[in-house]
């Protein structure tokens, strides 16, 4: 097991955000980076209760299951607020995106989201 640690963080501008993959960890058979996931997120604008809605990327030749986010919300000053988890949904094939919900957090202007586990499920022959 190898843990790869890259961050970078974009804030969010007029509701719309996006969070770049700082760290990821697997089981199983194939190699992914961190870098091999992009993870996207924007303020959802209905529903009864306020949310934040995203979109996981696997840019990897291997497909992935069972992949968990660390959602850390950032109040105005860059400080967290808040920690959950949540899990994208499905598989992602490569090449593909899965996306997530999840209830917003009170006091958060933005979003750190993380990669934190996945496992391989299969690799592309070469």
């Amino acid at each position: 097991m190898k843990i790869v640690a890259v961050a970078w963080r974009i804030c969010a501008v007029g509701g719309l955000g996006a969070i770049l993959m700082t760290s990821a960890w697997g089981q199983g058979t194939g190699r992914v980076s961190a870098e091999q996931f992009r993870v996207t997120w924007e303020r959802r604008a209905f529903g009864v209760r306020p949310s934040i809605e995203g979109h996981v990327y696997n840019t990897s030749s291997v497909r992935v299951t069972d992949v968990r986010l660390q959602i850390e919300g950032l109040g105005a000053d860059s400080r967290p607020v808040g920690r959950k988890f949540a899990w994208a949904l499905g598989d992602i094939v490569p090449g593909g995106e899965t996306s997530f919900v999840t209830p917003a957090m009170p006091g958060a202007v933005d979003y750190q989201i993380t990669v934190i586990s996945y496992d391989v499920v299969s690799s592309q022959a070469p």
